[in-house]
């Protein structure tokens, strides 16, 4: 008896064009946009750090600086935020929080004396930046 091997990758075809059809179309990927930030000057990043940062009850960064532009995401809690010259502001969960280079931060501090807080942090460092944070004395 001889076996027909050409009716064979028709036969293929058919049974996975039928599974196909029986699997439900994939979602599209959703991208929403969070933020775009404008450098307060241009320059050349070679690498990105990403850093998680978890606050504690009322815990206070301090009186700091950054060598580089700092952009951080806030995955829980709340911030109080001040960039010297500015106004205090208060920055939610899902809000995208921008720190400029060279410019003192007054204040970062979880912003709930009962919860704590997590940023992820992502320095965006040029050739040679090292450090990513200078303490500042109280002002």
């Amino acid at each position: 008896m001889k076996t027909n091997f050409s009716l064979l990758p028709a036969a293929l075809v058919l049974v996975l064009s039928a599974f196909a059809q029986t699997q439900p179309a994939a979602s599209p990927v959703k991208r929403t946009p969070l933020a775009t930030v404008q450098l307060a000057t241009a320059k050349t990043v070679d690498h990105v750090q990403l850093m998680r940062i978890d606050y504690t009850p009322g815990q206070a960064t301090g009186r700091h600086l950054h060598p580089m532009p700092v952009v951080g995401y806030v995955l829980s809690g709340s911030f109080v935020v001040q960039v010297q010259g500015t106004e205090p502001h208060t920055y939610m969960t899902g809000e995208v929080i921008y720190e400029p280079a060279g410019i003192p931060i007054e204040k970062f501090d979880n912003a709930s004396a009962s919860e704590p807080a997590v940023l992820i942090a992502s320095y965006l460092a040029g050739s040679g930046e090292g450090t990513l944070l200078k303490m500042l004395p109280p002002e």
